[in-house]
């Protein structure tokens, strides 16, 4: 993957997101639909790579990952919401 920005990274891993929010429903009243469940699970993989990715580049995507291997509070070096970002 080439070098892709902030912006371009975190709307591709909402995408994902969406996604698999929309598959976990469809499999909530279909658990055996081993298609969907496979789709889910690719996605799955994906996001996460994506989300290593921007956490590499950009710092922690979320706060339950900002001080997991840092000695300082690194959640407030990012952009805010309200900053224009999201």
């Amino acid at each position: 993957m080439g070098e892709i920005s902030r912006k371009e990274l975190l709307h591709h891993i909402g995408k994902i997101s969406f996604t698999m929010d929309d598959l976990r429903i469809f499999l909530d009243t279909h658990p055996d639909c081993g298609e969907a469940l496979e789709r889910f699970n690719k996605l799955a993989e994906e996001r996460m790579k994506l989300v290593c990715k921007f956490e590499e580049l950009y710092g922690p995507m979320n706060f339950y990952n900002s001080n997991v291997c840092d000695k300082n509070w690194r959640w407030v070096d990012a952009p805010w919401p309200w900053e224009g970002e999201c």
